[in-house]
């Protein structure tokens, strides 16, 4: 972005492991400490089935308040190899 710093790190992760990518919004909320948010969302990462959009809407449905205070973003990926690996 326009010349910000920024570090980039490499990890090895395994086939088929899920990588979630989030805003604050949806692990922290008034009254809900982060840590209880970081678990709820482990949670439901563990018990995560279907195809990932299904999973992102369970997730989002189980953690995101009925009235959400703080815009909430989700993107699940899964890890695969690339073709010919």
């Amino acid at each position: 972005m326009g010349g910000f710093p920024f570090a980039t790190t490499e990890l090895d992760l395994p086939e088929g492991a899920t990588l979630a990518l989030y805003t604050d919004g949806l692990i922290e909320a008034r009254g809900r400490d982060i840590d209880a948010g970081m678990a709820a969302l482990r949670d439901q990462l563990r018990r995560a089935r279907g195809t990932m959009e299904a999973a992102a809407d369970r997730i989002l449905a189980n953690l995101i308040p009925s009235t959400p205070a703080d815009d909430t973003v989700l993107l699940l990926a899964q890890v695969s190899r690339a073709p010919g690996r």
